[in-house]
Parts: structure tokens; C-alpha cells; sequence
């Protein structure tokens, strides 16, 4: 038994030894990487993150109340534009009315001109054709009659003479 008391002393002893050594480096690797700054460093960075969360987090509350408050009336803006919209289409409808009555009035205006015109055209047409039907009436009589009286040739010639020499230039 003092064997085993020997032998587990011993292995307590490299135990330990290895165990100093390996504590031993870790301090050194500890100090040597400078743990403590970059943990600070590292702390500060989450600190920055948590603080810019929080603003971010606040900012987005704040436009979620002003977007909840605006559409709270967004329905009466909604029933306020519908009802502007159908009162300026009943304006514009009625606008459209009148002023298709207001063509269809001169329109009419126009035809009757039209007409008033076409009429006094073919009344014109038709004095002329009758002034011209008359025309060769007349001068079929005229020759008829000059034909039968070859006096009466001789005397509208006098009475022509006659009316040209009195009157004046």
C-alpha cells in the first residue's frame, strides 16, 4: 500500500507540475493577446449595437404612431375625395350638357341658314331661268313680228336714234 500511496503522490506531483505549466501559459497567452482590452472592446461594440437598436427601435414605434395616426382619417379622406370626385363629375356633366345643347342650337341655327340660302339660290336659279325663258320668248316674238311688219324694224330703229340724241354725257 505504500506502493500505491507513492505512486498516486507521484502522479499528484506531474499533475500538478503539468497543471502549473498549462496555467502558467494560459496567463501568458492571456496577457500576450491582451484579452482584457478586446473583451472591453468587444463590450463596448454590443453596448453601440444595443444603443443603436434602441434608437432604431424607438424611431420605428415613433413612425408606426404617426402612420396609425394618419390613418385614423383615412377614411373620411377617403369618403371627402370620392364625394369632391362625383360633384365635379356632376359639374362636368352637366358643363358637357349645356354645351351640347349650345352646339346642337347653332347647328340647328346653321342648317336653317343652309336652307334660308339653298332657297334663295334656287329662287335665283329659277328668275334667271325664267328671265332667260322670257328672254327668247320675247326675242322670238320680236323677230316674229319684225318678219310680219318690216316697218315696224324701221321705226324702233328712228325711236333708238332719237333716244340716244337726247340724252347727255
Amino acid at each position: 500500500m505504500e506502493n500505491l500511496n507513492q505512486i498516486i503522490a507521484y502522479i499528484a506531483r506531474t499533475n500538478l507540475f503539468n497543471f502549473v505549466i498549462f496555467a502558467g501559459i494560459i496567463i501568458y497567452l492571456v496577457r500576450r493577446m491582451n484579452v482584457k482590452s478586446k473583451m472591453e472592446t468587444a463590450v463596448k461594440e454590443v453596448e453601440t449595437l444595443i444603443n443603436d437598436s434602441e434608437a432604431a427601435k424607438t424611431l420605428s414605434e415613433e413612425k408606426l404612431s404617426n402612420v396609425e395616426k394618419s390613418m385614423e382619417h383615412l377614411s373620411e379622406e377617403i369618403d371627402s375625395i370620392i364625394e369632391k370626385s362625383e360633384e365635379n363629375a356632376k359639374l362636368i356633366g352637366e358643363k358637357i350638357a349645356a354645351d351640347t345643347k349650345n352646339i346642337v342650337e347653332v347647328m340647328h341655327e346653321n342648317m336653317h341658314k343652309v336652307m334660308e340660302n339653298n332657297r334663295v339660290i334656287l329662287k335665283n336659279d329659277i328668275l334667271r331661268r325664267a328671265a332667260l325663258a322670257s328672254v327668247e320668248v320675247a326675242k322670238a316674238h320680236i323677230t316674229e313680228e319684225l318678219e310680219k311688219n318690216p316697218d315696224l324694224h324701221d321705226r324702233l330703229i328712228d325711236e333708238s336714234i332719237d333716244a340716244i340724241e337726247g340724252t347727255e354725257i
